[in-house]
C-alpha cells in the first residue's frame, strides 16, 4: 500500500490526516469533521473510498475510485 498524501495535509482547503495506515479523517476549515478517506489494497492496484459524515454517528459511502485524487474531489 503507497502512502500518497502526508500524515497531515490541506488539499483544496480540508485538512486529510492521517489516522493510521491507509485511513485518512477529513476536516473542513472549520475543524469539523466532514469524512473519511481509505486506501485499499489488491492486486490490481490500490481502489480509494470516501465517506461522507451524514450524522454524528451515520456515513455515505461516495464511492470507491482508481485514482485518489477522485476521492478527493468528493470533499469540495
Amino acid at each position: 500500500m503507497t502512502t500518497l498524501i502526508a500524515p497531515i495535509a490541506r488539499i483544496r482547503g480540508r485538512d486529510f490526516i492521517l489516522v493510521r495506515e491507509g485511513l485518512w479523517r477529513v476536516v473542513d476549515p472549520l475543524g469539523a469533521v466532514i469524512g473519511y478517506l481509505e486506501c485499499h489494497a489488491g492486486i490490481d492496484g490500490d481502489r480509494y473510498s470516501a465517506r461522507r459524515i451524514v450524522f454524528a454517528t451515520r456515513t455515505r459511502d461516495l464511492g470507491v475510485f482508481c485514482r485518489i485524487e477522485d476521492a478527493i474531489d468528493c470533499f469540495r
